[in-house]
């Protein structure tokens, strides 16, 4: 990375910090393979896209909480913008070898993706939006249900629950992918370099941030087929 040490910086290169970035990454001649430079860049990448999904679900709490729901519902709507596209991200772990895959792994130590502070902060912090949701629920004597059976009434308030419904689909979506990742690079009849098995990545994925927003789609169902009587088609 010779190249970005120059004498004379431009100011994009001092607002972004370009040099200090690009020595983040291993130096060539200590990586165990060239793909460890892939691994390592991905992986950071990563955490910077948490690093905005945590400000983001911060400013929302604060948003809902101050009874806020249109801004509210931008914040979640940006945390979805980044759920979309991580998965695209560490799709580019996969131009790594199992082979290659497994001597980047070994210069791990005991690190492992379930370590990722970033991933596990949005974990910590995504059944928080819940508490302040349902005091504006409460304040306006409304519940998810109700607010399914007449969006047109609510607007504001079915827009941030599809956006709360997204973003837990969203990340259940994540972890999934995240699972078949480890599926194809490592399998799941093995363990992690903590000895965990790989296995227990697949609980993770039916966890749930708002199980009361899921309950309500099926009351939806139950509601709507118990107000009409079906007859088969002719």
């Amino acid at each position: 990375m010779d190249y970005y040490k120059k004498k004379t910086k431009s100011d994009y290169e001092k607002y972004i910090k370009t040099e200090e970035l690009l020595t983040l990454q291993k130096p060539e001649q200590d990586l165990s393979c060239q793909d460890e430079l892939t691994f390592q860049t991905i992986h950071q990448i990563a955490e910077l896209h948490f690093k905005l999904m945590i400000q983001y679900i911060h400013i929302a709490h604060e948003h809902m909480t101050n009874g806020e729901v249109d801004a509210a519902t931008d914040q979640i709507r940006r945390v979805n913008m980044h759920l979309d596209h991580l998965p695209n991200v560490f799709d580019m772990v996969k131009v790594i070898s199992p082979n290659d895959y497994h001597t980047i792994r070994l210069a791990l130590g005991q690190g492992s993706g379930q370590d990722s502070p970033g991933f596990n902060e949005v974990l910590r912090l995504g059944p928080t939006l819940w508490e302040p949701f349902d005091q504006i629920l409460q304040t306006h004597h409304l519940t998810p249900l109700a607010i399914h059976q007449q969006p047109e009434a609510h607007p504001s308030l079915f827009n941030l629950m599809q956006s709360m419904i997204r973003f837990d689909e969203n990340f259940q979506s994540f972890r999934h992918q995240h699972l078949q990742l480890v599926r194809r690079m490592i399998g799941l009849q093995t363990n992690s370099l903590k000895g965990i098995p790989a296995q227990m990545l697949e609980k993770g994925v039916k966890y749930e941030f708002y199980p009361k927003l899921w309950e309500s789609i099926c009351a939806l169902t139950d509601w709507t087929g118990s107000s009409y009587d079906t007859k088969p088609l002719e």
